[in-house]
């Protein structure tokens, strides 16, 4: 096939699986059904989309495939993955027989392993759950872990096990985990593991923003964290399969993570984070903070965990009572500070890392843990408007977007976090910044508006 420039062209090659397999949904809610052609070949060709990326990404060095079957509308997490330790990239794909999971190399492309196909749970929509209804699919997705010095993917969907015209059933997330060192095809899991949930509703507009459930990795193994009647989080222990879900440390709170040395709990009124019977987030505030705080003030706020890394928010003398731009990050198994920055708007609950761990961000700010550096990326006197940091490379370039409103395009820039004052610079009109930066690669998602998501992952020069 031709190489073409992305627009137009993208929505043919989507719906013709260029690059990849053409396997459209099984039948039932979120896709058409209909006949299943073969998997993707072992090592795809060069990009049939040229993207326009960041300088450094060539846009005709790397490899595609296009998930053809996903319908435009969903609202979980896209079913796509990175392993940072492995290099790899994990997908959700369709066969005649059901739903798999690909692993693939990032640096060549070449398929490491095909899971067995798989049958979800019910969906909440088929079971008759009216909060479901509606025409954005709530879809099967994917994850990685790291435990015990080993890398995992986790294939997982949320729905309704068991039921019938009477009783009904029980509403549980299923993972199904497998090593993301195994070969070859049609691979079975090493576990399956059910976990209870009472979830509100479907997640936020295609896994962005404060879902109503994740299945993530935040730096101390496997979590599943949910919103709900009785809002929960769990960590699994994906080798044994074993549950701890917090029970005596959130008696008091809700559990946000869990570390080697306890779980992060932060209270029900003011969101204030402690490790009960350990510390509290107070004992080592960042400086600059209001003198007047204590545990009925909001200083102390959880934000967001990533890599074993606590981001939390404080008030400052100049903040008053009603405002908290004080950005800290913590040590999560300790408390310890770590570093923070004044920033006048933060935004954002869902932090970013390179794969190193060097670079965190989240939202409008983002930190170099080594030189215990901040930078504030959001909208002032000469910015018009907030920066939201998406990836990090090891070098500390950081890809955002700019906080435009809806229905305009984001315009795409970089940030060099790791010296001077990291001032964002704008990217070219049209430019797409990776969604994940691998060591050597960039993993781009492009959705296509009539049905299907393009991955492109492209070589660094």
């Amino acid at each position: 096939m031709p190489k073409v420039v992305a627009g137009a062209a993208l929505a043919g090659v989507l719906l013709t699986g260029c690059g990849g397999a053409d396997d459209p949904a099984p039948t039932g809610k979120g896709g058409e059904g209909g006949k299943k052609t073969s998997a993707a070949p072992p090592t795809p060709s060069s990009p049939s989309v040229l993207l326009t990326v960041p300088p450094a990404y060539s846009a005709d060095k790397g490899w595609e495939q296009s998930l053809a079957w996903m319908p435009a509308k969903y609202s979980s997490k896209p079913p796509v993955a990175v392993g940072a330790r492995s290099g790899t990239v994990a997908y959700v794909n369709t066969t005649e027989d059901g739903y798999v999971v690909q692993v693939r190399d990032a640096s060549s492309g070449r398929i490491r392993f095909t899971s067995e196909p798989w049958e979800p749970p019910t969906s909440m929509a088929e079971a008759g759950n009216g909060t479901y209804d509606g025409d954005e699919a709530e879809l099967p997705s994917v994850s990685t872990a790291f435990q015990d010095g080993r890398e995992y993917v986790v294939l997982w969907a949320h729905g309704i096990e068991g039921g019938d015209a009477l009783a009904k059933g029980k509403e549980v997330v299923r993972l199904l985990v497998f090593p993301m060192d195994a070969s070859g095809s049609a691979v079975a899991p090493k576990r399956r593991i059910d976990i209870p949930v009472e979830v509100y509703g479907p997640n936020s507009e295609k896994g962005k923003g404060q879902d109503d459930l994740r299945v993530e990795d935040y730096g101390g193994g496997l979590q599943v964290h949910w919103n709900g009647l009785k809002k929960g989080a769990v960590a699994v222990d994906v080798t044994s399969g074993t549950i701890d879900a917090c029970a005596d440390a959130c008696a008091e709170g809700r559990g946000q993570v869990r570390t080697a040395k306890g779980w992060v709990v932060s209270n029900y009124v003011l969101d204030l984070a402690e490790m009960p019977g350990s510390w509290h987030i107070q004992d080592d505030a960042p400086p600059g903070g209001w003198s007047m705080m204590d545990k009925s003030s909001m200083d102390g706020q959880y934000v967001s965990t990533i890599g074993g890394h606590l981001l939390t928010r404080w008030h400052t003398e100049a903040g008053g009572n009603f405002s908290t731009p004080l950005v800290a990050v913590h040590d999560a198994a300790t408390g310890k500070l770590e570093a923070s920055i004044v920033c006048e708007r933060p935004r954002g609950d869902d932090a970013v890392s390179s794969p190193n761990g060097r670079f965190i961000a989240d939202g409008t700010v983002a930190f170099d843990l080594q030189r215990r550096h901040g930078t504030c990326l959001d909208a002032g006197e000469s910015r018009k408007a907030d920066v939201l940091v998406r990836s990090i490379t090891d070098d500390g370039t950081a890809y955002g977007e700019l906080a435009t409103g809806p229905g305009k395009d984001p315009g795409a820039v970089e940030i060099d976090l790791s010296a001077g004052d990291g001032a964002p610079r704008l990217l070219p009109d049209g430019t797409r910044v990776p969604e994940w930066a691998l060591p050597g690669a960039g993993v781009f998602l492009t959705p296509n508006p009539v049905n299907g998501l393009l991955i492109s992952v492209l070589k660094q020069k």
